[in-house]
C-alpha cells in the first residue's frame, strides 16, 4: 500500500450500518447513517454537506452524545475524529 505525503494512520475502524442523530453547532440536527465506526471516529452517510474543521455532537443509542470535528467531507459523506470537551483529539495517537 502506498500513502501520501503527511498520511496519518489511524486505528481500524468497524463496519457497522445504523442510524444516528447529529446536532449542529447553530442547533440544526439531521439523521445519518453510520457506516463504519472506531475508538477515535466514524463515517455518516447523508444528503448535507458538511465542513471540515466543523464541530458536532453525535448521538448513538446506548451510548449518549459524543463531541466529533468533521475531518474529511465529500459529497453525499464525510469523515468525523472524536473530541473531547475542551476541543482536542479523544485519543493519543
Amino acid at each position: 500500500m502506498h500513502r501520501g505525503q503527511g498520511w496519518v494512520g489511524r486505528k481500524d475502524r468497524h463496519d457497522v450500518d445504523f442510524n444516528a442523530i447529529v446536532v449542529r453547532d447553530d442547533g440544526a440536527q439531521l439523521t445519518v447513517k453510520l457506516t463504519n465506526l472506531s475508538p477515535d471516529g466514524c463515517r455518516l452517510v447523508t444528503d448535507e454537506t458538511f465542513r471540515i474543521g466543523e464541530h458536532v455532537s453525535i448521538a448513538f443509542s446506548r451510548v449518549g452524545h459524543l463531541r466529533a470535528r468533521v475531518r474529511w467531507a465529500l459529497p453525499g459523506s464525510a469523515g468525523t475524529q472524536f473530541i473531547d470537551e475542551d476541543g482536542g483529539s479523544s485519543s493519543s495517537s
